[in-house]
């Protein structure tokens, strides 16, 4: 782009942070020890009506090696500073040096939701082509209320080679719907965007979409609370917040988080955990009334797994790397792991092991579909329960 362009794409971002700084109600603004700007708004003036109660608590799943090893398991450290006035909760404020044009204005969705489930129900002829994604899951079309699973931390490297656009490389969890006419999906894990986040470390992060991953804007879909839609409950962990730290390659202490869905009382809420003994947290919810239909009361399809994105104009030549950038077959230490997979079974909460099945996918035709790699073990009968390696490119 010219000069000039660039400073109206400058401008216009700014404007619409600006107007949505406006309309959050703002009454104190702190910033964390990374550099991460909060703002600290009245948590039941979130535009969404009276708040609602989360679940009640319940312990998280202890986990341990597959292998029955004693493993050890480091506790993720969180970018958290100074708290805000009581009775606010944090909102992340973007940053307009770093967000690009496409997250700031809605016509950046995350698409390669699209890619997943290409045998869903309601595939459209009209459904964009997400070229540029890769992913490495498994997933399995069943009724559910809810999942969760715990996430070893690692430190993908993106852009590799230099890319024009937003690469990103995700370890995440997928909730979708079939019974309407476009997708729609709640999604949640760690993500690796400078685009989205302003850092290349990873971020917790949420996701939504009402219409098929067509476009964001103010409860249609969204990152984090970039746009309206996501309600915060908790007054120190949310979406977008940092996590310090990474799993080292070989290290038999790993850094691992554990994330949690739950549909309760009419809302799609997200849990987090560090602790494999404590309860979840309850960082906040999507109100289930966003959906309209399908969503609003079930999901059809889970799936966990990893996702990377290229803006390479050939796709096929990124390096980017998934999880630890090793691929499934490194095991334990030394590649991606997601462990104690579950569903929610019943709308009082019972949970089942995932019975997922694998699947990887390309970014493009003629991309390889060898790049990146998933090797899963459901319902093992160990400690880890349903449980998958996966990740690349290299050996």
């Amino acid at each position: 782009m010219t000069d000039i362009q660039d400073r109206s794409v400058a401008t216009e971002i700014a404007a619409r942070l600006r107007a949505r700084h406006d309309a959050l109600h703002v009454a104190a603004t702190t910033t964390t020890p990374a550099g991460h700007v909060l703002d600290w708004v009245p948590a039941d003036r979130q535009g969404v009506g009276p708040l609602a109660s989360p679940p009640p608590s319940s312990a998280t799943t202890t986990t341990a090696d597959a292998t029955d090893r004693d493993v050890q398991i480091e506790v993720a450290g969180l970018d958290v500073g100074t708290g805000g006035p009581a009775g606010t909760v944090p909102i992340l404020r973007p940053d307009p040096g770093t967000i690009s044009h496409a997250l700031a204005t809605g016509q950046g969705p995350k698409r390669g939701g699209l890619r997943v489930n290409v045998n869903r129900a309601n595939l459209q002829p009209t459904d964009p082509d997400p070229a540029g994604y890769f992913h490495s899951t498994s997933s399995q079309s069943v009724t559910c209320y809810g999942c969760e699973g715990w996430y070893n931390v690692w430190d993908p490297q993106v852009g590799i080679p230099s890319s024009p656009g937003d690469d990103h490389s995700i370890s995440q969890t997928w909730l979708q719907n079939y019974q309407t006419p476009h997708v729609q999906s709640v999604e949640a894990g760690l993500t690796v965007d400078k685009a989205l986040n302003g850092d290349l470390a990873n971020h917790v992060f949420s996701y939504f979409t009402t219409n098929g991953y067509a476009s964001d804007g103010d409860k249609v879909g969204g990152y984090n609370r970039l746009h309206q839609g996501w309600v915060q409950h908790d007054a120190s962990i949310y979406p977008g917040i940092r996590i310090n730290g990474s799993s080292g390659y070989g290290n038999p202490t790993q850094l691992v988080i554990g994330l949690k869905f739950q549909l309760f009382s009419g809302n799609w809420w997200l849990g987090f955990a560090t602790d494999r003994n404590g309860p979840w947290t309850w960082m906040g919810y999507y109100p289930a009334s966003l959906f309209g239909t399908g969503l609003a009361t079930q999901a059809q399809w889970v799936s966990f797994g990893g996702e990377v994105y290229s803006a390479l104009g050939n796709p096929c030549s990124t390096t980017d790397q998934m999880g630890s950038g090793h691929h499934a077959e490194a095991g334990y230490s030394r590649a991606a792991f997601q462990s104690n997979l579950r569903y929610q079974s019943t709308v009082g909460g019972a949970l089942a092991d995932l019975a997922g099945v694998p699947e990887v996918d390309a970014a493009a035709s003629g991309c390889p579909t060898t790049a990146y790699t998933i090797r899963c073990t459901m319902n093992s009968g160990s400690s880890w329960g349903s449980y998958q390696y996966f990740g690349g490119p290299a050996a």
